[in-house]
C-alpha cells in the first residue's frame, strides 16, 4: 500500500486476515479511523479467518493419490508456462473464487478517489449486510409494567441495536445496546414520536476500539429517559454527531 488513497479499500480483507506488514498494518489502520466506509466492511469481514478455517477443516481428502514426482514436475512446468501467458486472467478468476467461498453478500466498493459527503438537512442512512440482530437476553414486562423489549434494528443498519423500554409515570426509561460500533466517534439516540418529532434520549461517544467487533467482542450498553410513552413512540434512531444514521428501530 503506497499512499492513503482510494486503492487502500482493498487492504481490508488482507488487514482482516492479518497478513498485512508492519508498516502497511499502521498505515491502513490510521485509514479506518478517518473512513467510515472501510469501518462498516470491517465489521461485514471480521468473521472471514474463521469462515476459512471451517472450509479448510471440512474439505475432504482427494479421492485418489497424488501424482509421482516424475509427473508432478512435468505438470508444474506446464503450469508455469500457462500461468506467465494468463497471469491477468487467474487473478481475477481467484478473487472471484474468493468471494464465493466466503459466500457472504460482501459490500463492492468504488475504488475511486471520493470522501464521503455530509448533509445536515437530511441525514444519510449508512446501510451494510449486517444480518438481523439476535436478541442477547430474552425480557418480558411483568405484571407491575417492568421493562419489555421495544424492537430490533433493521436488516441493513450499519449496526446492530436492541431497545428496552419501560414506562414511568412521567414518560419511559429506555436501555440501548449496541453491536458493531468503531470509533473514535460520538453518537446520539433519539425517540421519535409519531408525529415525526424528535427528542434526544442520550448522547456518547465511540473509543477507538469499538463495541461488538473483534478485539472488543461486548456490546455498549447505553440508558437514558423520554417524556414520552411507550405508545407514543413510533421508533429509535442512532445517530453519528454528523447526522449519519447508524440503526433505526422500530415496534
Amino acid at each position: 500500500m503506497s499512499e492513503m488513497s482510494g486503492a487502500v479499500h482493498t487492504d481490508i480483507a488482507a488487514y482482516v486476515l492479518g497478513v498485512l506488514g508492519e508498516e502497511d498494518h499502521a498505515r491502513f489502520e490510521a485509514h479506518l479511523l478517518e473512513c467510515p466506509e472501510c469501518q462498516v466492511e470491517l465489521v461485514e469481514m471480521y468473521h472471514l479467518p474463521d469462515i476459512l478455517d471451517m472450509v479448510k477443516k471440512s474439505w475432504p481428502d482427494p479421492p485418489v493419490k497424488g501424482p509421482g514426482p516424475r509427473v508432478l514436475r512435468m505438470l508444474l512446468a506446464d503450469a508455469a508456462k500457462a500461468d506467465r501467458r494468463r497471469k491477468v486472467i487467474r487473478l481475477a478468476t481467484a478473487a472471484a473464487v474468493l468471494v464465493l467461498v466466503v459466500g457472504g453478500p460482501l459490500a463492492v466498493l468504488s475504488l475511486t478517489d471520493r470522501e464521503p459527503v455530509i448533509t445536515q438537512a437530511a441525514p444519510t442512512v449508512v446501510t451494510s449486510v449486517v444480518p438481523s440482530p439476535t436478541p442477547s437476553r430474552e425480557r418480558e414486562a411483568g405484571p407491575d409494567g417492568g421493562a419489555a423489549p421495544f424492537g430490533w434494528s433493521e436488516a441493513g443498519n450499519a449496526v446492530a441495536a436492541e431497545v428496552t423500554v419501560q414506562e414511568k409515570e412521567w414518560g419511559s426509561a429506555v436501555e440501548l445496546e449496541l453491536r458493531g460500533l468503531i470509533g473514535p466517534m460520538i453518537c446520539q439516540l433519539f425517540a421519535y414520536s409519531h408525529g415525526g418529532e424528535a427528542y434526544v434520549v442520550n448522547n456518547w461517544s465511540v473509543p477507538s476500539k469499538g463495541y461488538g467487533v473483534p478485539g472488543s467482542p461486548d456490546p455498549l450498553v447505553i440508558t437514558g429517559s423520554t417524556a414520552l410513552q411507550k405508545a407514543d413512540i413510533e421508533r429509535f434512531e442512532v445517530h453519528k454527531q454528523d447526522g449519519t444514521v447508524l440503526a433505526v428501530v422500530r415496534r
